[in-house]
């Protein structure tokens, strides 16, 4: 594998999580009344001039980084021998993320929440794809990790994150379409990509030590 996309990658998986955690926190607080407990991070990419479009365009660059970050961890385990449907799973969330930002939300995702029209419903099946992609991948990386020794202490960490991770997406849609819990929707929501970007995040300082020290 070439040395300066192995650089890139591993680069890309430590800025995807702060990056995006960093773009939600900053245009969530530059918005009046946004409640980070009640309200789901798609409201920011509704807000009308620049904002909406600094929040659009961040979770499009988003989207590449976890691109990037899933072809150098591909070649990182296993030197890229095993099971491709992790990563691919990885690179289908990012995807989902470029859709869900070119079909974002209107003004208080009221395309999505009550009128539901085709670009809202295009922005929920993009943000469902990006969601349960991200989350359902570190089960198939886990057991990749089981054919290389420079992984495997990492095996327990990654599935008990695949557990973290689909706990608060099975949450979050069934309140979406059945019984609704606005007052923890943010929350819960937030949850669902926190334990994946620890994961990535994590992932990605693994592969900087061991590219440090050469293995």
């Amino acid at each position: 594998m070439d040395k300066n996309i192995n650089s890139y990658s591993i680069l890309a998986g430590l800025v995807a999580p702060i990056f995006y955690i960093v773009l939600v926190s900053v245009l969530g607080l530059l918005e009046p009344n946004f409640s980070y407990k009640t309200e789901m991070m798609s409201i920011l990419g509704g807000v009308k001039g620049i904002r909406g479009l600094v929040f659009n365009v961040g979770v499009v660059v988003t989207g590449l980084l976890l691109i990037v970050f899933a072809y150098g961890l591909h070649q990182n385990i296993n030197k890229g021998v095993g099971s491709k449907i992790g990563p691919i799973l990885i690179v289908l969330a990012g995807l989902g993320l470029f859709g869900s930002a070119i079909f974002s939300c209107n003004a208080n995702c009221l395309n999505v929440i009550e009128s539901r029209t085709t670009i809202g419903i295009l922005h929920m099946i993009s943000a469902f794809v990006a969601g349960s992609c991200l989350a359902i991948s570190p089960f198939f990386i886990f057991f990749r990790m089981k054919k290389d020794p420079l992984w495997k202490k990492y095996r327990s960490f990654t599935l008990a994150i695949g557990v973290l991770s689909n706990l608060p997406g099975i949450v979050l849609w069934v309140s979406i379409f059945s019984v609704r819990i606005p007052e923890w929707e943010g929350v819960i929501q937030r949850l669902g990509l926190l334990f994946p970007f620890i994961w990535i995040f994590t992932l990605s300082l693994r592969q900087l030590v061991l590219r440090t020290s050469g293995r």
